[in-house]
């Protein structure tokens, strides 16, 4: 008995020593990390000008330090509108009075419905606004995301995305071949929204946001952030009338639409963006001036 149990103890200590680095690999990763900037503000609030809801595409959007606003980016990868609403009603009350409220819509807006990284919520969420919610995942995620496999997966693959063959890097045929798998998967992600009737409900949850702004006395404005030439030769009118504006349209919002999605000041350069649907940190810093002196003319700064 005596045996077996040092025996157990051998492999016990043998599993965790070996765990111990890849539970540090992922929790030192880019995606596991990516709501720290939420976190951080969290933990020390201030008053801010302006608020960024949006996905993956407003994350990289934003920077409105230059301008002297100060700014709380609320956006993150895949977000749907769901969330897009519960941390504005979190955050919202740092706003100042008056404040903007910048709303994101790009071309998964309406198909996106499914929340596929709930972790990065977590900490920056009360748990109650957290659906789906897991008790075990949670702990998991916090304390031992190495055992959790959708933490591990983003990880490793975000490590991957260094030795990513030529015909998969961001500007391969001029982002041709990027551009055409973003593209597929927009097709991909509406065709199902449309199949499980997925769509009504993101664009009720749109109208709840800005009427919910409007209600606070927050300002709010729809945006659409610029696309590389290589992405927008798929983005036509008739697609984009199909994936957002026939959805948009009709709710008669009231408020401002500025599409900045083929704005020619950065549609044929490739030095503003990361790839061709993302802006790096130079096109982040112009883009972010142009929304500042847009918002201007519109009396809302």
């Amino acid at each position: 008995m005596g045996r077996l149990f040092i025996k157990l103890t051998i492999i016990i200590t043998v599993v965790i020593l070996l765990f111990m680095p890849v539970n540090k690999f992922v929790k030192d990763s880019y995606d596991y990390n990516i709501s720290h900037a939420i976190l951080a503000f969290k933990k020390n609030p201030n008053p801010v000008d302006i608020i960024n809801l949006g996905a993956s595409h407003s994350m990289y959007g934003y920077y409105f330090k230059p301008t002297g606003l100060s700014h709380l980016d609320l956006a993150l990868p895949s977000q749907t509108l769901q969330y897009d609403f519960k941390l504005l009603k979190e955050y919202g009350k740092y706003l100042k009075p008056g404040g903007v409220v910048i709303v994101s819509i790009s071309q998964i807006s309406f198909a996106n419905s499914e929340t596929k990284n709930v972790g990065n919520y977590y900490k920056i969420l009360d748990r109650t606004d957290i659906e789906p919610f897991s008790v075990l995942d949670y702990y998991s995620y916090l304390y031992l995301p190495g055992a959790n496999n959708g933490s591990f997966h983003s990880a490793l693959s975000g490590k991957l995305k260094e030795f990513r063959w030529n015909a998969h890097q961001p500007w391969a045929n001029n982002g041709k071949n990027y551009s055409e798998r973003k593209y597929e998967r927009v097709e991909d992600e509406y065709r199902e929204a449309v199949e499980n009737n997925n769509i009504e409900q993101n664009v009720k949850q749109l109208r709840e946001i800005v009427d919910y702004c409007k209600e606070k006395g927050y300002q709010v404005v729809l945006t659409m952030e610029p696309v590389h030439q290589s992405y927008q030769e798929y983005l036509t009118e008739e697609v984009m009338n199909r994936l957002v504006f026939q959805y948009v349209e009709p709710l008669e919002l009231d408020v401002p639409f500025l599409n900045y999605m083929s704005d020619q000041r950065f549609v044929n350069n490739k030095d503003y963006f990361i790839d061709s649907d993302h802006l790096n940190r130079e096109g982040r810093k112009m883009y972010s001036w142009i929304v500042y002196k847009d918002l201007k003319i519109l009396g809302y700064l």
